[in-house]
């Protein structure tokens, strides 16, 4: 029977990340940043190239400065999810998120990819049950020549 409550936890914590994952991309989507921040662990990681946000207020600092630069229509779709519990309460995992993005109101005749990336990310359990991004790095793979690298980087490199 033990087995058995070990594969049902280790399927529990399997989904309750895929959908923290799904809602990461709904909510970046959607310009939901409350609920988009609430992702993320208080002391959360998260880089993009040199673009580095430590803590869920840089965070929703960086998600307010995207909204606030106008009109902007994204989507990011998510797949190959691989997930390693390294714990009952941490995991880490890797995905591929393809965006296509513009700064233009839907509907765009355009849809080429605007980046291909590599999630890596560590997750964490938390004391309310919910799975949350502890760290997320993201490393661009593809890349539209249109796409001048993410709001906020640091530099080109």
């Amino acid at each position: 029977m033990a087995v058995e409550l070990e594969a049902l936890a280790r399927l529990e914590a399997r989904l309750a990340i895929e959908d923290l994952n799904t809602h990461f991309c709904h909510y970046l989507d959607h310009n939901k940043v409350d609920l988009l921040v609430g992702l993320f662990t208080a002391e959360a990681y998260y880089a993009h190239g040199s673009r580095v946000s430590v803590g869920v207020e840089k965070i929703r600092s960086l998600f307010d400065a995207r909204l606030s630069a106008g009109v902007r229509t994204a989507r990011h779709m998510y797949s190959g999810l691989k997930v390693e519990l390294v714990a009952a309460d941490r995991a880490r995992g890797t995905s591929v998120c393809m965006t296509f993005a513009q700064n233009a109101a839907p509907p765009i005749t355009s849809a080429v990819p605007y980046l291909v990336a590599d999630f890596f990310d560590e997750y964490v359990r938390e004391d309310d049950g919910c799975w949350r991004i502890a760290k997320r790095r993201i490393e661009r793979i593809f890349i539209d020549p249109s796409n001048k690298g993410p709001v906020g980087q640091t530099n080109k490199g």
